[in-house]
């Protein structure tokens, strides 16, 4: 199977400033755009390297964590280590949120071309499925403020 890595690039930018901006709104930050953009594309980079390299240190749950804080440190440049834990926290759980609101619509549609491949998903799935899954959960979040 043939992966793209720009169309990687690109999705991770949008899946990536859909989670941040929801956690801005969760946490009544003040969101700045250019900020979250440049963010995004922070997590995106780590995703295309993740692709193309055999470093396992890409994979290891302190490199993951060390890219959230710095992502959430440049989208939302919080001094107070207790105001970044908190910005973290609802970041993961929007993470995780998002992701399983992708995976049920996944299961619910079943499309026939999914492989699961070293720790990924690879498939040809649209792409609406996936970003309906990632909105979802952000138009609930602001219905319930």
């Amino acid at each position: 199977m043939t992966i793209y890595l720009d169309i990687v690039f690109v999705e991770n930018i949008i899946m990536n400033y859909i989670i941040l901006f929801a956690t801005g709104i969760i946490c009544k930050e003040k969101i700045r755009q250019i900020r979250i953009i440049i963010s995004s594309i922070i997590g995106s980079i780590y995703s295309v390297a993740y692709y193309i390299t055999e470093i396992t240190l890409y994979a290891t749950i302190i490199a993951k964590i060390l890219l959230s804080i710095v992502m959430i440190y440049v989208a939302f440049s919080s001094k107070n280590l207790k105001k970044t834990f908190k910005l973290l926290i609802i970041f993961y759980l929007t993470s995780f949120a998002f992701g399983g609101c992708a995976f049920a619509i996944l299961y619910y549609v079943k499309p026939q071309n999914i492989l699961y491949q070293n720790g990924k998903f690879i498939g040809l799935y649209p792409i609406k499925i996936a970003i309906l899954g990632r909105t979802t959960r952000i138009f609930n979040n602001q219905c319930c403020f």
